[in-house]
């Protein structure tokens, strides 16, 4: 069974980097990386990790790219992925117009994903609310249309694993890692959701919903530490630069890769930042159109 929290801890030798919403800016991707890697380099470490705080899809050109880099990446252990928001379109979309696609894929459901359904009943009936949100590249960077689901097949089924397949929260020794800003107790309620499901009679524990809910979508900041020696660590709202809230423990890295302003990453032993800047502004594209 899936869980929607996971624990890892750093490997011998090893540096861990949450990096932020890329949105389909593969390039951007690609020179934060060869940033993490000349950083991890010149240090007494020899390697490194990269976990998204999700939002890999949707609005920046080439998800499908940045997707494949995932699926490579996971299955070297080099790459992890949290749930955003925009990966909830991109799975409800599937469960709701292709779920043959689904079931091909060989997909098994967790607790929270079914608590998706529920929360979100639009994403999975219409498409206007992913294509709001810029659904329509993702498809285009498959050669595919968001309006003739019969090309959806142009999406590989490892695609859909990586993400059916991906936590809500990962907790480090140093570090929640979530897309959105969880609140206290959401981390203990959701511990607690994972283990009833494994149960014979399993019974989603009370405030479920609403911790899944804040994991994927909440933008405002917890009203005290969610934890008393770990950070917590988010992206979804767009800054101009990375934003820490010392006595909250808050670290926002999510800073507008596809705006047209940087991608950055944030390592999880000293908590310094790695940025590098975007090509890339999606609303010019649009405007331009």
């Amino acid at each position: 069974m899936i869980r929607s929290v996971l624990d890892i801890k750093p490997l011998k030798n090893e540096r861990i980097y949450a990096v932020g919403d890329v949105h389909g800016c593969y390039k951007e991707l690609l020179a934060l990386e060869q940033k993490i890697r000349e950083s991890v380099s010149r240090s007494k470490f020899s390697k490194y990790r990269i976990v998204s705080v999700g939002d890999l899809c949707d609005r920046g050109p080439d998800a499908n790219y940045v997707m494949e880099h995932f699926v490579k990446g996971k299955a070297a252990g080099t790459h992890q992925l949290i749930l955003g928001n925009h990966e909830i379109f991109f799975m409800l979309a599937f469960i709701g117009w292709r779920p043959d696609l689904i079931k091909k894929a060989k997909i098994s459901f967790s607790w929270f994903h079914h608590s998706f359904a529920t929360l979100f009943p639009q994403l999975q009936l219409g498409l206007d609310p992913w294509r709001a949100n810029g659904g329509d590249i993702v498809f285009k960077s498959y050669n595919a249309s968001i309006d003739d689901v019969t090309t959806w097949d142009k999406v590989p089924a490892t695609h859909l694993q990586l993400l059916f397949e991906a936590p809500l929260i990962i907790r480090t020794p140093k570090a929640i890692i979530s897309h959105a800003l969880i609140h206290e107790g959401d981390v203990e309620t959701l511990v607690s959701c994972d283990q009833n499901a494994m149960s014979k009679d399993p019974v989603l524990e009370d405030g479920g919903f609403q911790s899944v809910y804040r994991s994927l979508w909440e933008r405002n900041r917890p009203e005290a530490r969610i934890d008393s020696v770990r950070r917590h660590i988010s992206g979804h709202t767009p800054m101009k630069a990375v934003q820490r809230d010392l006595k909250l423990g808050v670290v926002q890295i999510d800073t507008g890769a596809v705006y047209g302003q940087k991608l950055s990453a944030l390592e999880l032993r000293s908590f310094r930042v790695l940025s590098v800047p975007s090509s890339y502004n999606c609303k010019t594209v649009v405007k331009a159109k």
